[in-house]
């Protein structure tokens, strides 16, 4: 078939962040672009992952013996578990797959390296997300945008975050200063000027999201993650352990233009938050209380270093898995003082669906032919159209 480009196009957006929880996916029915784009969801679902496709994903992410012919195999063993399950909610949903037009699909991030380094006498930076879209669009039947990080990265860009184009979508016309923060995996914002003007647009990954928090819950508790932030809440400060996490994260207070991932916030990382906390005799309600205490600093201190300086918001609206936690509300509450913290789903979009929204937005774009990175975010040399298209 080939790509038809019409006024009113229903576009399945997914996501697979770094937490590897499952597959978010999310319907919505979009017309126009840019500054003109109007879009209406209409359905979505998480779909959680089993614990052998969890495992798979993150045996690629965890280990640096990975062979060639396992992230091959990988690369086409998510397209498959993803057709599946975007078949099994279009049934739910009784949505014939003749009338959805398009799939943006995120894919898989398994390395992100925005930062150059010498490779071959070349300084090269790179980025490698798995889930092979053409795979997909031959599984769906469906045209696939995938890819989305690689231009933006091949222009100097550090590929991320991709999501604040989305943002100035959603509120460049609220007529307010709006921080927009995503709290998945790893935490990051968007800053959106009340003129709505996307070159003030500022946007850039904070620190650690639900990463430290999870990995620390299935440590130390042997749960999967800190269920209303219950756990924390019945821990105290620690003021040892919250000083050694500020003082041994280098990427929080860094300056922007910047993105992380499992490459810093790792094992590593958190097995030396347990050898620090088990050599200061530091309890596990009270570790699991300041690593979350630190996830919400982080978002606070980088709004502190970057945006207030010029800027003050007239709202903080949080997404993402981290909004599901009160401890972590309650603590960017507390840290955000007067300025209004409010979910997103008060602005009609689902706390847990965002990005996928906005990788089908995005994919909307790029078959229209609009560049949707912003430079100023990414650190790219000039906009660019991003992913590329699989037509089937």
């Amino acid at each position: 078939m080939k790509m038809q480009i019409k006024d009113n196009l229903n576009v399945i957006g997914l996501m697979s962040g770094t937490s590897c929880d499952g597959l978010d996916i999310a319907l919505i029915e979009i017309h126009g672009s840019g500054n003109e784009t109007k879009f209406k969801f209409i359905a979505g679902k998480s779909v959680a992952y089993t614990s052998s496709q969890k495992n798979a994903i993150k045996k690629a992410l965890s280990s640096v013996t990975i062979n060639l012919k396992y992230v091959s195999q990988l690369n086409f063993y998510l397209p498959k578990i993803w057709s599946e399950m975007i078949d099994n909610f279009l049934k739910e949903i009784k949505c014939d797959k003749s009338q959805i037009d398009l799939i943006g699909s995120h894919g898989q991030t398994i390395w992100h390296q925005p930062e150059k380094e010498e490779f071959a006498s070349k300084s090269i930076s790179s980025t490698l997300q798995l889930g092979e879209s053409s795979v997909l669009a031959q599984l769906t039947g469906i045209p696939v945008v995938g890819d989305f990080r690689i231009a933006d990265v091949a222009l100097g860009g550090q590929g991320a975050p991709l999501i604040p184009y989305f943002d100035w979508v959603l509120f460049n016309k609220f007529k307010k200063n709006i921080l927009s923060v995503n709290i998945g995996g790893i935490s990051n914002f968007t800053f959106i000027p009340k003129d709505g003007d996307i070159k003030k647009v500022a946007a850039f990954d904070c620190g650690p999201g639900n990463m430290l928090i999870d990995g620390t819950m299935q440590q130390l508790f042997n749960k999967q993650f800190d269920k209303n932030g219950i756990i924390a809440s019945k821990g105290n400060l620690s003021e040892k352990l919250f000083n050694f996490l500020k003082n041994n994260d280098k990427f929080a207070e860094s300056k922007p233009p910047k993105s992380t991932g499992r490459e810093h916030y790792n094992k590593s990382f958190l097995s030396d938050i347990f050898k620090f906390s088990a050599d200061n005799k530091i309890n596990k309600n009270d570790i699991i209380h300041t690593i979350s205490n630190y996830t919400a600093y982080t978002i606070y201190k980088n709004y502190e270093l970057f945006i207030a300086l010029q800027s003050t918001a007239d709202e903080v609206v949080i997404a993402g898995g981290g909004a599901s936690n009160n401890f972590l509300m309650q603590k960017l509450e507390e840290y955000f003082l007067s300025i209004n913290v409010t979910p997103i789903t008060k602005h009609g979009i689902d706390i847990d669906l965002k990005e996928a929204i906005g990788f089908a937005v995005l994919a909307n774009e790029t078959i229209k032919g609009k560049p949707s990175n912003i430079p100023q975010a990414t650190g790219a040399q000039k906009p660019v159209i991003l992913g590329k298209i699989c037509i089937v």
